[in-house]
């Protein structure tokens, strides 16, 4: 390392005296240089100085070395002013017109003291010491040249005089050294511009500043010295573009050591001699150029650059190597880019340490770049292994071969590798297998480790790769499985689709040979998942050991299809052409053989159920496109969305997920299969309110038989329950003889809530009323129905999650009205809702206590109801015999039916049966059920149902296009441009629906019923009331009529006439309108009365108004409330004529006339009265008075 140079002149022997106190002050701390050139201050930590002796008859220095010569010293010891004045000035003097002939160098006399001298001792000037006199004599006005110093200074390093001499000794070299810079960065910029000018020579300026950064480096300023490399590999590289290289003899590397020589010692040769006379080769410059750029990096502490650095000026070096091949010594490449990686690695090893102790972080990247040298490096060993045949010819070996070497026979060496190369390491692994192969692993273990801390798992497992190829080409097929099997699955799972083939060529084949058939299938997978990087003959051979072995697996292995084959969801076939819903997918096999599997499947995940799967097996794939139509054993309807296909080899299973991140799911529509078993859940057509309500759940066979089968539902709803019971009625419906046969049937209930369906033929119908509870406030109940069963020898199942709506469309309200023999029910319908209800008939069923005497003569009806509107039926009822037999099969309550059908119900069942003749006109009726739905749901919902019902016409809205593509959406193209063509269509086509229209199309339309039971109270006591006047003429106004109440106990309704009965008490009450009437007699009065009996009471009724009068109403009540009693009032509603008085009229006069004035005009007269017949049919007039 060179230093700061210091040139110390001694004349006086002093040296050895100060040596020991200047070496303990050395090196220099904390200088700051500002260079002239205007940059920004330099700090230099440390500086050594390295002293010299001075002599006057030193050569001049040349243009190859550098100056390292920046402060002279001159050491003068005399304490006597005469011996200075003859004799020490002048040599002084001397010295100093020899120093100042020497460029950019800068001096100091420093006066050395004994150790107890004082610097000054002059007094008032009297008298001046040596010191004083030098200074006088030397210093350059302001400049101080002089220095005083004591020998052995009992000051120590603290005293003042040793501190301002260093601080002169770094003033000066920084003067120096700001000098020496200046003058080679001019002389430098002026030779780089006399660049393309005759004579110019590269070599001389790479000297002149090179100068200038060996200056730097003395200084310790690494950092400006590596920027100067790196202008000088700059102005290199422009020369070589130039191919201006006249400077340069020859390529170089043919002198013994350059294969192996330590590429960062740039003391190996003569490099600056070489340059200087311009003999050196490429080779050793461009050695030279990179030694010195790393050495300042490591100065600098910037081991990862070094390595970086390294990396990249090998791997750039290599092709200018190449060319020159046929120069060099057999091995010179390898040779040369194994030591220089080493060289690099080992030179930075021992830094490291410390500089991981300094930064945690550091340890990272320093692993990495390190690792890629150590690859490097082994990688060397690849291509002389497989020259000196220690490694086979094989990938991953041959990879970084430039195939212009060919293996060479043992018997054809005509000289051993070893003689070319000087590399001792190489020598002997190529001399021994065992060598070699000890190396490689160590290279490769080194690799490994620093990948693995640096993170790059990936270069990592390609190092393994190589370890395992050699492990495998020395035969041990155990221990390079145990290294591919982990291999293939991280390359697998990181998807790293560039792995080396002949990696996984080499792991299946150790793994059939050691009888590992799962992992060797395995491992063949893998191959045909990369088949486009075999060759033909290759893919064919694995595509047999696949078929070969796949049987042979004794656990599940699964894989992707991806990219093995390719795979597509095409359609959705319903149609009647089969017997049932057909998936059509499209896989293209990319393998170069057919391929029969065990079975595929497809998934669709949905709501009821949650999966379903569809399936076929037993088929064959060809390479290329392949057509397959899978079926489900589970017939369901609703949006389903396509999960995952998955086929079977024996156990070998591919697998492909449509939900992958960033796929775009694919939906599709299911419809129920048309000729399997089908099944309903609605409100039965006919409700009996008052009883528990049930569900009619109707199944329809389909086109085979069915066995098996069972029955269950499961609410959906909250608060809805099935109630369970030992018995659920039914009935069978068939059609025999072309006659349609009922059989009645009591179905079993598991402990599971399962119905046992009975076994039924083809298209037969089976209807069942299940019993349910549920809350009063919800009218929808969401209901899922699963029916498994056996058909044509297989399982099957329906599944369907249907909302029942439950509607009360018609409300009752009930009266009785009581007679003597009878009693008169009255009922009153009216509407439940907003809609219009048809009223098509009724019907009133007996009960144990009543018989129907008469009732409406008009049993079919055509009435509509609409809202706020009224429709009244009354009966007559009658006492029932209780000796009928008839009694005991009927109901304790009178029950009354109406059958009716909604206005809204009537037109959407004709629009969807006019649609779904239309759509099956087309063969697409199995889109009818889904298709209506969404239509009612979306079109109907604002149809005016009461102007149908007033006007028999009904109005659809105008059709939206663009919503009703909205629900078509989940069918192929072609499916759903029919369906929203032929649903425009319909629209356009009736747009107005009359009445006559809806009947003729749904001639035989569902009629509902709904049943009331009425309870009509039986009356144990029943009371007559009369009211008998006693007057034979006319009532006049304000005339008393006496009257007789007349009340009888009937016996009619009186269950118990035994007379030993003790008599009730009962209270009649007449109501009065005293407006028309004066009652004279008990208003309210109690008495006792019994079956049979008669008892009146006298009283006397006085009209006071004319006309006809309503007569006062009678009631008979119980006293007691444990007693039920009901009046029967004979004059309910009857009117008496009461007429004025016409015989006198009397007037008021004012007092203060006292006469009376004749009467020409009366005032006021009374109305001619009318002629009333007499009883013995005789006219009576009356006249005026």
């Amino acid at each position: 390392m060179r230093t700061m140079g210091a040139v110390d002149c001694d004349e006086y022997g002093v040296w050895p005296l100060i040596a020991d106190d200047l070496s303990s002050r050395l090196p220099l701390k904390n200088l700051q240089w500002q260079p002239s050139s205007q940059r920004s201050p330099r700090f230099i930590h440390s500086l050594e100085a390295d002293l010299k002796r001075f002599s006057f008859d030193q050569t001049p220095q040349l243009l190859s070395t550098m100056q390292t010569n920046y402060l002279n010293l001159y050491f003068v010891a005399c304490e006597d002013n005469e011996i200075y004045k003859n004799k020490v000035k002048k040599q002084i003097k001397q010295w100093v017109d020899f120093i100042t002939t020497k460029k950019n160098q800068e001096w100091m006399v420093v006066y050395v003291a004994g150790q107890d001298a004082k610097k000054s001792n002059n007094y008032l000037g009297l008298k001046t010491t040596v010191f004083d006199k030098i200074r006088t004599d030397f210093n350059q006005g302001k400049q101080e040249r002089c220095a005083y110093i004591r020998i052995h200074d009992a000051d120590g390093p603290t005293s003042e005089y040793w501190v301002a001499f260093l601080d002169k000794m770094k003033e000066y070299i920084l003067s120096s050294f700001d000098m020496h810079v200046l003058q080679a960065q001019e002389d430098t910029r002026r030779l780089d511009m006399q660049r393309h000018m005759p004579g110019w020579n590269y070599c001389t300026f790479f000297i002149l500043k090179e100068g200038l950064a060996q200056a730097f480096e003395i200084m310790t300023l690494y950092e400006d010295a590596l920027i100067q490399y790196d202008e000088l590999e700059a102005s290199f590289f422009q020369v070589l573009r130039d191919k201006a290289l006249a400077w340069f003899g020859h390529f170089g590397g043919t002198d013994p050591g350059d294969d192996s020589g330590n590429i960062l010692d740039f003391k190996r040769k003569d490099y600056r001699d070489l340059i200087n006379k311009n003999s050196i080769s490429v080779f050793d410059f461009r050695s030279y150029l990179f030694a010195r750029q790393c050495r300042m990096l490591l100065k600098l502490q910037r081991v990862i650059e070094v390595c970086d650095r390294a990396q990249l000026f090998i791997t750039n070096f290599v092709p200018s190597i190449r060319e020159n091949a046929n120069q060099l010594v057999d091995g010179f490449l390898e040779s040369w880019v194994f030591s220089a990686c080493m060289n690099v690695v080992n030179e930075c090893e021992p830094i490291s340490p410390q500089l991981i102790a300094m930064d945690s972080g550091f340890i990272k990247p320093y692993s990495a770049v390190k690792s890629d040298l150590l690859l490097t490096a082994r990688r060397q060993l690849d291509r002389l292994g497989i020259k000196h045949q220690c490694l086979p010819n094989t990938v991953p070996f041959s990879i970084y071969l430039d195939g212009k070497h060919v293996h060479k026979k043992s018997a054809q060496k005509e000289e051993p590798a070893k003689e070319n190369i000087t590399n001792q390491n190489l020598l002997e692994a190529i001399d021994s297998i065992d060598a070699f192969d000890k190396m490689y692993k160590a290279l490769s273990s080194r690799a490994i480790k620093g990948y693995d801390v640096s993170s790059r798992p990936r270069a990592a497992l390609s190092v393994h790769g190589d370890i395992a190829a050699l492990r495998y080409a020395r035969g041990n097929y155990e221990e390079s499985v145990d290294i591919f099997e982990p291999m293939i699955k991280q390359y697998d799972q990181e998807e790293w689709w560039s792995i080396e083939n002949s990696l996984l060529i080499k792991c299946a084949d150790s793994q059939k040979r050691l009888g590992k058939i799962n992992h060797y299938v395995e491992s063949v997978l893998t191959l045909l998942k990369n088949s486009s990087h075999l060759s033909k003959e290759e893919a064919l051979f694995y595509t047999d050991q696949l078929l070969e072995n796949v049987l042979q697996l004794d656990q599940d292995v699964c894989r992707q299809f991806t990219p093995m084959f390719s795979i597509a969801v095409i359609s959705i076939i319903d149609d009647a052409t089969v017997k049932s819903t057909s998936v059509e997918i499209c896989i293209d096999s990319h393998l170069p053989k057919n391929l029969e599997f065990d079975g595929l499947r497809l998934c669709l995940i949905g709501n009821a159920p949650e999966q379903i799967w569809f399936s076929v097996e037993h088929q064959e794939l060809h390479p290329g496109k392949n057509t397959f139509y899978l079926t489900s054993q589970t017939s369901t309807c609703g949006n389903y969305v396509v999960e995952m296909c998955e086929m079977a080899i024996g156990r070998l299973l591919f697998y492909h997920n449509f939900m992958n991140v960033g796929q775009r799911k694919r939906i599709v529509r299911l419809n129920h299969d048309q000729q399997q078993l089908y099944a309903t859940v609605q409100q039965p057509n006919e409700v009996c309110l008052g009883e528990r309500p049930k569900f009619l759940v109707t199944l329809r066979s389909g086109i085979a038989p069915i066995s098996n089968g069972k029955l269950l539902l499961e609410p959906q709803t909250e608060g809805l329950n099935i109630i369970k019971s030992e018995k659920v009625r039914g009935h069978l419906r068939s059609t025999k003889d072309g006659k349609e046969v009922l059989q009645d049937l009591e179905l079993e209930t598991l402990e599971t809530g399962e119905i046992i369906i009975p076994d039924c033929d083809a298209n037969q119908v089976l209807e069942l009323f299940v019993t349910y509870q549920g809350p009063y406030t919800e009218y929808d109940y969401k209901i899922k129905t699963t029916v498994s069963y056996t058909t044509e020898t297989k399982e099957r199942r329906f599944i369907s999650a249907d909302v029942v709506h439950i509607i009360e469309p018609l409300t009752v309200t009930e009266s009785s009205i009581f007679r003597e023999t009878c009693v008169f029910l009255k009922v009153e319908l009216s509407c439940n809702g907003k809609w219009p209800v048809r009223i098509l008939g009724s019907n009133l069923c007996p009960s144990k206590t009543y018989a129907i005497e008469r009732h409406p003569e008009t049993d079919q009806w055509d009435l509509t109801l609409f809202p706020k509107q009224v429709a009244t039926f009354v009966y007559r009822l009658v006492k029932r015999d209780p000796s009928d037999n008839e009694r005991e099969h009927l109901k304790s309550k009178v029950q009354f039916t109406v059958n009716y059908r909604t206005v809204k119900n009537e037109v959407e069942t004709s629009l969807e049966a006019m649609l779904r003749h239309k759509l099956e006109e087309h063969h697409l009726g199995q889109h009818s059920a889904y298709v209506f739905l969404q239509v009612q749901e979306k079109f109907l919902q604002s149809v005016d149902y009461a102007s149908y019902g007033l006007t028999d016409v009904v109005h659809l809205d105008n059709f939206d296009a663009e919503l009703c593509e909205s629900f078509l959406l989940h069918r192929d193209l072609k499916t759903k441009v029919q369906l929203l063509d032929l649903i425009e269509e319909f629209f356009e086509k009736h747009e107005a629906i009359t009445v006559h229209t809806i009947k003729e199309k749904t001639p035989s339309a569902t009629v509902n019923a709904v049943s009331f039971l009425l309870d009509v109270p039986t009356s144990k006591i029943l009371h007559t009331a009369e009211l008998v006047l006693s007057v034979d003429k006319d009532l006049l106004v304000s005339e008393a009529c006496p009257c007789v109440l007349r009340i009888k106990q009937s016996m009619y309704w009186t269950a118990n006439t035994n007379d030993s009965k003790p008599q009730e008490d009962f209270l009649y009450t007449i109501d009065v309108d005293y407006d028309n009437w004066l009652l004279s007699g008990k208003k309210r009065l109690r008495f006792t009365s019994k079956p049979g009996e008669v008892v009146e009471f006298s009283l006397s009724l006085v009209p006071l108004k004319t006309g006809n009068l309503l007569l006062p109403s009678v009631r008979v009540s119980a006293v007691s409330s444990n007693v039920f009693s009901a009046t029967v009032y004979v004059n309910s509603a009857q009117q008496i004529l009461v007429k004025p008085k016409s015989t006198t009229a009397t007037f008021f006069i004012e007092q203060q006339q006292r006469f009376l004035q004749p009467q020409t005009v009366p005032a006021f007269t009374s109305s001619p009265e009318r002629p009333m017949a007499s009883p013995d049919g005789s006219h009576q007039n009356n006249h005026l008075g």
